[in-house]
């Protein structure tokens, strides 16, 4: 009996391990930190006041999906000053840093919940 319930707890934690882990790895990697309307304004923002330089396009547009990034072409589209520009983009750095944190600690629990639970499992059968 006490062998059946250690089996079952060993498949219960490689299956909460896995749910884990492919969770973070999908917010991770799976979806974007900024709206495609985010992600939009600020690549017309870039092309408005970089147009003409093609050097400032290649550069800036590609980060247009970083929230830091959208921040500041919003505030440098609202002419903010620059105290209200660096509070916002801090803000909207914060905000990625504590999802990145999340993201990266359910991946971290799932690898070791995975393997803990393939590892009891395996002892197991031995």
């Amino acid at each position: 009996m006490a062998q059946k319930n250690s089996s079952t707890r060993s498949l219960v934690l490689t299956v909460v391990g896995a749910l884990a882990l492919a969770s973070g790895l999908y917010l991770q990697f799976g979806t974007n930190a900024v709206s495609s309307a985010d992600q939009q304004r600020c690549e017309k923002i870039v092309l408005d006041t970089y147009g003409n330089s093609e050097e400032a396009k290649n550069a800036l547009l590609p980060k247009c999906n970083e929230p830091g990034m959208v921040a500041m072409m919003d505030a440098k589209a609202n002419n903010s000053s620059a105290a209200s520009a660096a509070q916002s983009i801090a803000s909207a750095n914060q905000s990625d840093v504590g999802s990145n944190a999340l993201n990266f600690g359910l991946i971290g629990a799932g690898i070791g919940l995975l393997l803990g639970g393939i590892g009891n499992l395996l002892r197991r059968k031995k």
